[in-house]
């Protein structure tokens, strides 16, 4: 994996995290329960909803979709070399 692609994963994760954030923030004015727990189960919640239906609208409708994870272009993970088989076995 090269450098940009390890920055691009790397992007790609936090951009969900701070939507999450700003997510969990705005319950907050609307919900009064124990801050630290809801915050907690409300990040979790907001951050793998967000990265799983823009992962899988970027998979299957469009790649624009990406951009709503930070940047509109997958990182790319090259196949390790096969192992050469043993004809002789």
């Amino acid at each position: 994996m090269t450098v940009y692609d390890w920055l691009v994963s790397l992007w790609r994760t936090v951009v969900p995290t701070i939507v999450g954030f700003a997510g969990t923030a705005l319950a907050h004015i609307y919900i009064a329960v124990d801050q630290q727990a809801l915050a907690t189960a409300l990040m979790a919640g907001f951050v793998t909803v967000y990265y799983g239906l823009f992962r899988f609208l970027e998979a299957r409708v469009s790649r624009k979709f990406g951009w709503f994870l930070g940047l509109a272009k997958p990182p790319t993970y090259p196949t390790p070399p096969r192992a050469p088989t043993n004809p002789e076995g």
